[in-house]
């Protein structure tokens, strides 16, 4: 009995055990139904009995008292409810303090719609469901002074953070309530449609309109990523341009840490530029791989970022230009520092440069460093494809361009060190600078061999005439160029404002045709005032010395030029610069100072002025053998023959002249040329412009012993037999000169006259002292007879 006692306890206290666990669970559902009918009740309450636009004073003041912006709310404000709870605002504009009503805007929205999650509200969570913004209008404005219309808001927005309480620490930390939660952000979706932004520049003459601006994001949570969509199209005035641009990334938002990040960034644009292609759109992409910001720290980053474009230019006609660009990097505002880990700068195979860099003082004292890497390319191609390929006479020059140095500098200047340059066969080696702000170049290089010949213009071509079929003759063949010049503006504004300061030596240097050896050059200038303080180089087995200036201050150019040549070796030099070895030969001393002004289009020849002179040793004009042809003369004039054998040159033991030359017209009157047996002296001149010489020589010949002399009598050694030496200066010297029939014959007939009156005189001078003379002083007296014979001697002087 006693054990169905004790069962039926156990049994009943089971039985209210389970009843008092329901009726707990039943209090509980039943609480939260009634916290959950409250919540609806006051939510409907809310919706139902308070009307939102009762709230529009209030929002106006706080957007006034918050950003300055005086807010009006044109249209109504309205409430939604279940399953979202959201407030819709319609036709509302915001000005700024100074705008008066008839202004437009800064700016407008047609609607703008933000909604709750209901359920979450339940449990004290706040999620958005969503926001939507239509018809947005933001008008940026910037004035001649360079003031922004939105640099206001900035500062009031600024100083309102600046008032409140500092924030504390960022780091996890325990809450006691939900006010004291860190901030968090769920959003579902984020939507802007036909937005619009205007930006009128007037400092730099800038007008430029976005347009159909479109933004999608979905999941926008706080320190998670979401898929985020943007495009718009653009139009401009000034410049004229329109296009497309669109964006798709994963964006990562961390609202606690101000942080902000885009993960696999996708960009793609179109852009019609009519001032430099009206036929064709630029495009081009940009992917990058991260792009971060963060706010609190001030460092901004970028990983593995690709751009890559095609680019119509005027010049390329119907043929696009690739350019690629690939860079990592990051910048740090607190530190004031900046870091290019790596980029790269490309145009197809045409040309790639990579590099790295670093800087530091960004926002002051600008100082930079790094290295930069350009592999052989074709530049010549790519300076072709945008119309800054310069004249060469050599069409294959610039065809393989390639350097490597480490560089440096700041705002102002570039300096580029352990510099090392290719341009086709030459290797150029040291250290150079570049001006940023202004042309400068400051450079001290050594290097092998370098033909300039390949990379100035082409020579002129001289045109003559044949009848009716006119036959072009390159100036290549004279053995002095006329070296024209056309100068443009663009030209002319560098050279007047390039800071200049050269260094450079070479092992063999082939300008203009001369081949110079172990060059030593030195050139220094600004303003248009410069000056070759040093040019040396071995010259053909002798020596060249030469300074010079050149200034380009004024409206037209003006040179001086001072050389000097030693012992220059003379058929291999007119060989090089004519292409002919059959003019002369010999050992070269030469010096000139000379002068010139060069128009825009004139040549310098044409107004070469200053003094020159030279001599030649031991040499040979080459191809006529004077001595032969006066000997030969000689010979016929004193009635014989000669059968002398004669070389095809002209051997002379000294070659001499001096110069004065105005407005390219070479002056001599002192030429003397010392020939076995021979000695030949002239005068004349030679035009530079129009390469042609006219020149009278009269020569001697000496009776010598010497076998290439020749026998003459005592009377021909005092006749001079005259030259004339006249013609192009292209033509071989067998042509220049011939014997002067009518020059000799009238000095024949003056040498007769005066020979005829000699011995006249001596007989009246005999008659005088003779006979003749007492007579008359018989009949005059000594004194009067005296001065009669005198005056009679007079007429004979």
């Amino acid at each position: 009995m006693m054990g169905g006692f004790i069962d039926a306890i156990i049994v009943r206290e089971r039985s209210w055990g389970e009843y008092s666990m329901k009726a707990l669970f039943r209090i509980v559902l039943a609480a939260i139904g009634v916290l959950g009918l409250l919540a609806v009740a006051v939510v409907i309450y809310a919706t139902t009995f308070l009307d939102p636009n009762d709230l529009k004073p209030r929002l106006a003041d706080a957007v006034r008292e918050r950003t300055g912006l005086e807010l009006s709310l044109n249209g109504p404000l309205s409430w939604t409810f279940y399953p979202r709870i959201g407030v819709t605002v319609e036709d509302a504009t915001a000005r700024l303090p100074d705008q008066s009503a008839d202004e437009t805007p800064f700016a407008a929205f047609r609607q703008a719609e933000a909604r709750l999650r209901f359920p979450p509200l339940l449990s004290g969570n706040i999620e958005v469901d969503g926001f939507t913004l239509d018809g947005l209008r933001l008008n940026l404005e910037r004035d001649a002074q360079g003031h922004g219309n939105w640099e206001a808001l900035v500062d009031t927005v600024a100083q309102q953070d600046n008032d409140r309480p500092s924030s504390p620490s960022r780091r996890p930390q325990s809450v006691a309530s939900a006010g004291d939660r860190p901030l968090a952000m769920d959003i579902a979706s984020v939507q802007v449609s036909d937005g619009q932004v205007h930006f009128e520049d007037q400092q730099n003459d800038r007008n430029i309109t976005l347009s159909s601006l479109a933004l999608q994001a979905s999941n926008v949570t706080s320190g998670g990523a979401f898929p985020l969509e943007l495009s718009f199209a653009v139009e401009g005035t000034r410049p004229e341009l329109n296009g497309t641009i669109s964006l798709k990334s994963q964006a990562s938002l961390d609202l606690n840490s101000a942080v902000y990040r885009l993960d696999n960034l996708a960009l793609k644009g179109a852009m019609h530029l009519p001032a430099i292609d009206g036929a064709h759109d630029q495009t081009f992409g940009l992917n990058a791989s991260r792009l971060a910001a963060d706010l609190d720290r001030q460092r901004y980053s970028v990983d593995s970022a690709v751009l890559d474009g095609t680019f119509y230019l005027p010049s390329l006609g119907e043929h696009a230009l690739p350019l690629g660009a690939e860079a990592s990097g990051e910048v740090s505002l607190a530190e004031d520092q900046a870091k290019l880990t790596s980029f790269s700068l490309s145009s197809g195979q045409l040309l790639r440069l990579t590099g790295s860099a670093e800087a530091r003082h960004l926002s002051d004292d600008l100082h930079w460093q790094g290295q930069v890497d350009m592999a052989p390319a074709d530049l010549r191609s790519w300076l072709e494809r945008l119309g800054k390929l310069p004249t060469t006479a050599d069409a294959q020059a610039l065809q393989r361009v390639g350097l490597s140095s480490q560089v440096e500098g700041d705002k102002r200047t570039a300096r580029f060190t352990d510099l090392s340059v290719d341009i086709d066969d030459t290797t150029l080696e040291g250290t150079a600078s570049l001006g940023l702000e202004s042309p400068l170049l400051h450079a001290e290089l050594k290097g092998d061999s370098l033909d300039l010949d390949r990379y100035l213009p082409p020579r002129s071509t001289n045109v003559t005439a044949s009848n009716e079929a006119p036959q072009a003759r390159t100036s290549d063949t004279t053995p002095i160029a006329d070296a024209g010049a056309s100068l443009n503006e663009s030209t002319l504004a560098l050279a007047r404002s390039l800071d200049l300061d050269l260094n450079l030596t070479l092992e063999t240097l082939k300008a203009r045709k001369f081949q110079l050896e172990n060059v030593a050059l030195k050139a220094q200038g600004r303003e248009g005032h410069y000056r070759l303080s040093r040019l040396n180089a071995d010259l053909y087995d002798g020596a060249l010395k030469a300074s010079g200036a050149m200034n380009v201050a004024a409206s037209s150019v003006s040179l001086s030029f001072e050389p000097q040549l030693t012992g220059v070796a003379l058929q291999p030099l007119l060989k090089d610069v004519s292409g002919r070895d059959d003019l002369f030969r010999g050992t070269l001393n030469a010096s000139a100072a000379l002068s010139s002004t060069l128009e825009d289009e004139g040549s310098w020849l044409a107004n070469l002025d200053g003094k020159a002179s030279f001599v030649i040793a031991d040499g040979a004009m080459m191809g006529i053998n004077l001595p032969g042809q006066l000997c030969t003369t000689a010979a016929m004039l004193q009635g014989n023959s000669t059968s002398h054998e004669w070389g095809s040159d002209t051997e002379f033991d000294r070659f001499a002249a001096s110069f004065d030359i105005v407005d390219g017209v070479i002056q001599n009157d002192d030429l003397n040329v010392a020939l076995p047996g021979v000695d030949i002296t002239g005068s004349g001149q030679i035009d530079l412009k129009a390469q042609n010489l006219d020149m009278a020589l009269a020569a001697r010949l000496v009776n010598t012993a010497d076998t290439q002399g020749c026998p003459v009598s005592a009377t021909l050694s005092h006749i001079p037999l005259p030259l004339h030496c006249s013609g192009s200066l292209g033509d071989a010297p067998a042509q220049w000169c011939r014997f002067d029939a009518d020059a000799f014959s009238a000095i024949l007939q003056k040498s007769a006259a005066s020979e005829g009156r000699e011995k006249l005189r001596e007989h009246v001078d005999r008659q005088l002292e003779g006979k003749l003379g007492q007579r008359i002083e018989e009949k005059l007296g000594e004194a009067s007879g005296g001065n009669l014979k005198d005056a009679i001697k007079g007429l004979f002087q």
